[in-house]
């Protein structure tokens, strides 16, 4: 008897025994499998995954890039690996997109963050986000947008109207790069000139093999590789697809085709990371000066799957950067159906007589114009990024006939800095206090007869425009115009 109480204590503990620890290995393999259980209780007993991108130097001006390096701290400092591993792959799709955009610039940097983050999905068991999966693979998990695209083009390189083009050029442009800016640094991709004209001609006329040419040119300049060249071919091709006319009842196709210009012109035919352009003092603000010039009648359903596109893209955001904390959400309740543009003397017939771009130069005068009357040509830097030449633009515009040429010495406080009118001043022998401002050195340098000729002089040969007054009330109606439409204009983006 007392054999077989002793066999049964020894079978029952060996069969809780077992069963423990197969409980327990139920539990583990859960918590292994489970990425809730990972990013939870295991993580805060374990070391932190330690990121080493943000020693990497990256140009300040690619807000994109450093804001998801950012992110990717601020995840790991608070232990939030959601947000780290959203950030890792909005990152790594950014960073390819430019370095496809500056011909493998960041192809180490691009190989040393995909290698960190492997280490790090290996560290946390988590899987490549599917909205970020590499384009080959996202492709296929796309949503069908309601907006229906134009047919597909195939495209070849036809160089027969670009060497023209060249050739007009000769060498002001960058060695490298020709229809780039030679003043500023190649990354910059300051364009030469306002090349918006000459790409809206072959828009209209369907050349997109000489579009293409061009686009070649302008994105890649003459050191590319096969497979940049691959990669923009069908980033072209599948941006020549996008039905901007969808989103309208009524507009001048010529807006169309500047909305396009514009899209190829700042580097824009690609989905990714254009997104941003709805930020303060980014592109959507180019583009809607240079539609304020139009009425248009809009589809608001069109304009749904913007909508949607355009609230993801904040909502991710919000959780990442304050910055993006103040932006409301869109809604289709806000769009109106016709935007209507009526002035007095017609001073958007005017504006549209000239190229796009010399069309946001002119802004660059008119968005101050309120406490200025007079404008001697200067541009601001994002103008110039869209592409003018100042000498050519201003000619153009003082064509329009909404301006006066004078030779004004009161427009001398509007039209040079104080370090330009000190340093001549002081070198015809007037002296001016270190302290002094504009206004003073101007004040003063009136006062007297001598002054007054030195004014003079220094005008001379000087380009000075004054505003019509007659325009000024159809200039205050387009400023309205452009705060109607804004939003509007930034859902245009999204395509």
């Amino acid at each position: 008897m007392t054999i077989f109480i002793i066999i049964a204590v020894v079978g029952l503990l060996i069969y809780f025994g077992t069963r423990k620890k197969t409980d327990q290995t139920f539990v583990d393999n859960r918590q292994s499998s489970n990425p809730s259980t990972t990013n939870g209780q295991t993580n805060s007993t374990r070391q932190k995954f330690q990121s080493k991108i943000s020693d990497l130097p990256f140009p300040d001006r690619i807000d994109a890039i450093v804001w998801h390096i950012k992110a990717i701290d601020k995840g790991l400092a608070n232990n939030d690996i959601e947000l780290a591993n959203l950030s890792y792959a909005k990152l790594i799709e950014s960073i390819r997109q430019q370095n496809v955009t500056e011909n493998g610039t960041f192809e180490d940097h691009l190989q040393t963050i995909r290698k960190e983050y492997d280490e790090f999905r290996t560290y946390y068991g988590l899987k490549y986000p599917q909205q970020f999966l590499p384009p080959s693979q996202r492709q296929k998990a796309q949503t069908t947008s309601t907006i229906q695209s134009n047919p597909k083009p195939t495209v070849s390189s036809n160089n027969s109207k670009l060497k023209t083009l060249l050739a007009e050029l000769g060498s002001k442009g960058h060695a490298e790069y020709p229809l780039l800016s030679k003043e500023y640094a190649v990354t910059s991709g300051m364009p030469y000139t306002d090349f918006s004209g000459w790409v809206i001609e072959q828009l209209k006329t369907k050349d997109y093999n000489s579009l293409y040419a061009f686009v070649k040119e302008y994105y890649l300049g003459r050191d590319n590789d096969t497979y940049s060249e691959q990669e923009l071919k069908k980033t072209f091709e599948k941006f020549l697809t996008k039905n901007f006319k969808a989103l309208f009842n009524n507009i001048d196709e010529q807006a169309i085709f500047e909305i396009q210009a514009f899209f190829i012109l700042k580097r824009g035919i690609d989905d990714f990371n254009r997104e941003f352009w709805i930020a303060e003092d980014k592109e959507a603000e180019l583009l809607c000066k240079i539609l304020s010039v139009y009425s248009f009648e809009i589809v608001p359903n069109s304009f749904e799957p913007l909508i949607k596109k355009a609230n993801k893209f904040l909502r991710e955001m919000r959780k990442d950067v304050e910055f993006w904390k103040d932006y409301k959400n869109y809604k289709i309740e806000e769009l109106q159906n016709e935007y209507k543009l009526e002035t007095t003397n017609g001073l958007e017939k005017k504006l549209r007589q000239i190229n796009s771009g010399e069309r946001l130069h002119f802004f660059d005068f008119a968005t101050v114009y309120s406490y200025r009357k007079f404008w001697n040509g200067d541009s601001s830097y994002k103008t110039r990024s869209y592409g003018i030449n100042e000498l050519d633009s201003v000619k153009k515009i003082s064509e329009l006939g909404i301006f006066d040429t004078v030779n004004d010495i009161k427009a001398i406080p509007e039209i040079t800095s104080k370090g330009e009118l000190k340093e001549t001043a002081e070198k015809a022998g007037f002296e001016i206090k270190k302290s002094w401002t504009m206004d003073k050195i101007f004040e003063n340098l009136m006062k007297n007869e001598q002054g007054q000729a030195f004014l003079q002089e220094f005008v001379k040969g000087k380009s000075i425009l004054e505003f019509k007054d007659e325009y000024r009330n159809d200039l205050t109606i387009i400023f309205k115009h452009q705060e109607k439409i804004k939003r509007t204009v930034d859902l245009i983006t999204m395509m």
